[in-house]
């Protein structure tokens, strides 16, 4: 039901929306303030305003489109709106009556005649158009609204385009920039990886200690720089497929994972059925793979739990990846699936990675005609189900 009192604004002038202001509430009504049109409709879809003023020259959607989607408005229908606007041109107040609206006043608002004219609405008075006019005015608004929306769908077809074009240089910087970068820096791996060996000769436990970081640390860099070519090539490129076994790939990540989740105090346990053979490219099943078992121990706190389960079945291949970490906000499920996407995207972070394992991963399982899904919740864990369907 509605309040008889309260009376819904959409101005985008701040001087008369204080002067109605002024004006209404003196005589007791409750003034609620829009300064455009979707603001307007959302407040009006729901509240109940006894009466809704609108100015009909408003930016981006105008009062005539507004009038026409708030009297779409099934608890709107009776509603008085009362068109409000310094526009004297002839047709004016006809269109704003073909629009939806009861009733026209023009700007400027005569404080002395204005609580009387709402009065008067909310007692019952409605303008009509002249007789005859009706399906005039009606055909000329019709046409104007697809004129406008005509307008919109080519603003939008160049704005995409635009898109586009920057999506595309994006993808090219990326890619140049992780090769630019990905040739010193195999240099420096290859050189840490002869003193790890001792190949320069016996290193004190300081020096040993030093390069172990530096070590650690590049190769995060290379995984991060592999994953940005990586996304840029499942994007591309139309995945091949090999015969794969599933079951090792997961057995060989989690042997390759353990000594980080050792270090982590975490428990990484499995439970692997044996697979058959299927068809499809093991890199980016295990980069697909990889990544999920990489955020579950990253993202959980010790001492926690992570377990990887592998469900071979006739049709399809199931893999689960299940922890007790963090969790993830529902309003987040989709979003962590995005390219750079952070839930947390601070610089003060405590979480290292730039938002890239989740986006490879439903490239990847996509590309082989699967799905991924997740279902957590925050402080109680999160659980990655991938579905590989066979044929």
């Amino acid at each position: 039901m509605s309040d008889p009192t309260t009376i819904l604004y959409i101005e985008d002038n701040h001087d008369n929306q204080l002067l109605v202001r002024r004006i209404l509430e003196a005589r007791g009504y409750a003034l609620r303030i829009c300064e455009d049109g979707p603001a307007g409709i959302a407040l009006a879809r729901e509240s109940q305003p006894a009466l809704i003023l609108i100015d009909i020259n408003i930016a981006g959607m105008d009062g005539y489109e507004t009038t026409t989607r708030l009297r779409s408005l099934p608890h709107l229908r009776t509603t008085p709106i009362i068109a409000i606007t310094a526009d004297a041109r002839p047709g004016t107040r006809e269109r704003a009556l073909t629009a939806g609206c009861d009733g026209f006043i023009l700007k400027p608002i005569d404080p002395r005649m204005l609580p009387d004219q709402i009065a008067e609405f909310l007692g019952g008075k409605r303008e009509l158009l002249p007789k005859g006019m009706e399906m005039t005015m009606l055909r000329e608004y019709n046409a104007r609204l697809v004129e406008r929306l005509e307008q919109q769908v080519r603003e939008l077809s160049a704005r995409n385009a635009e898109l586009q074009e920057l999506d595309r240089l994006k993808s090219t910087f990326l890619a140049t920039l992780s090769h630019e970068l990905r040739t010193p820096l195999t240099a420096i791996l290859g050189y840490l990886e002869l003193f790890e060996r001792r190949a320069f000769g016996l290193l004190t436990d300081v020096q040993g200690q030093a390069i172990g970081v530096i070590a650690r640390n590049a190769r995060i860099l290379s995984r991060i720089l592999n994953n940005l070519l990586y996304l840029q090539e499942v994007r591309s490129n139309e995945i091949r497929r090999v015969p794969v076994v599933i079951h090792d790939v997961v057995r060989e990540i989690i042997a390759e994972m353990q000594p980080l989740a050792h270090a982590a105090h975490l428990e990484l346990t499995s439970s692997i059925q044996p697979t058959a053979v299927y068809m499809g490219d093991p890199i980016g099943i295990g980069q697909a793979l990889r990544a999920l078992i990489d955020n579950a121990v990253k993202f959980t706190p010790a001492p926690g739990r992570i377990s990887v389960t592998v469900i071979d079945e006739p049709s399809r291949v199931l893999v689960r990846v299940e922890d007790t970490g963090i969790g993830i906000p529902a309003e987040a499920h989709e979003k962590i699936f995005l390219p750079f996407y952070q839930i947390d995207d601070t610089l003060a972070r405590p979480y290292a990675g730039v938002g890239l394992g989740l986006a490879i991963a439903r490239h990847v399982i996509e590309a082989h005609g699967g799905q991924i899904s997740v279902r957590s919740a925050v402080n109680a864990g999160s659980a990655f189900t991938v579905v590989l369907p066979r044929g």
